[in-house]
């Protein structure tokens, strides 16, 4: 089998010092010991050259893919190995008065009504149906195509804010050599975890694969090493609201 990957950190990593330390990085770690038996290669691909690939057939599997009814007919999904979760409104930290004064902090007055507030959406990026059509009826006069690049703007005050997961803005902080540089604050709409999964093609070698997965998953889930992986990056003010969701939704989702 062939695990298919590419660069997108703080879930895949790389290059640098924190090459392979990914949260997916570490969960294909794992995985890979426990499937030892089988011949097992690594393949570097944009997303859209594995969807492409899944699609035909190939005995590829890839860690991170979000369940959707179109991506099930050529698909198949083990249980959740890690979530997207929480989104948050990320602000350089010199920033916080003007914030905190509009707080509760609501995303939808937040762009309906301070327009003159700059922020940037990564192309083609989904949040789920009610964050996406806050962005569709309000859309952002800025989109990036690469996560550093938004974050070295509202770092340089060029944005002034961003709608981000919590890890994924802890993890830019610290890679651009600012880590207390951002404030990440809630909103009053209530963000649903996305799950991250094994997505493997749906053939009966992914079939067979991912039974075995589910059963790794069904034995390491509830460790605290595994639970170390999940919360690697996140903001520790975010730790115990992603706790409640592990112990609550996470384990027994299917």
């Amino acid at each position: 089998m062939t695990w298919a990957i590419y660069d997108a950190p703080p879930f895949m990593i790389a290059e640098g010092a924190d090459a392979e330390s990914g949260i997916f990085d570490r969960i294909r770690n794992l995985l890979s010991h426990q499937l030892g038996d089988l011949p097992q290669a690594v393949l570097t691909a944009p997303f859209p050259r594995i969807v492409t690939a899944l699609k035909a057939g190939a005995d590829w599997c890839f860690i991170g893919g979000v369940k959707t009814p179109e991506r099930e007919t050529f698909a198949v999904f083990s249980k959740p190995v890690a979530m997207f979760y929480p989104l948050r409104v990320v602000i350089n930290s010199a920033d916080r008065a003007r914030f905190e004064a509009l707080q509760p902090l609501s995303l939808l007055l937040l762009m309906r009504d301070h327009p003159e507030l700059q922020t940037s959406v990564l192309r083609n990026r989904s949040f789920g149906p009610q964050f996406d059509a806050l962005q569709n009826a309000y859309p952002a006069a800025n989109q990036h195509s690469d996560f550093l690049e938004a974050f070295r703007m509202l770092m340089n005050r060029r944005l002034d804010y961003l709608v981000e997961y919590s890890n994924i803005a802890t993890y830019h902080a610290r890679r651009l050599g600012k880590p207390d540089g951002l404030v990440l604050l809630p909103m009053t709409e209530v963000s649903e975890p996305v799950y991250a999964r094994v997505m493997c093609a749906r053939t009966a070698q992914g079939l067979a694969v991912v039974d075995r997965i589910d059963h790794v998953l069904d034995q390491e889930r509830d460790t605290p090493a595994y639970r170390a992986i999940v919360e690697a990056w996140s903001a520790p003010a975010d730790q115990a609201k992603i706790r409640a969701i592990y112990d609550s939704q996470f384990l027994t989702a299917r």
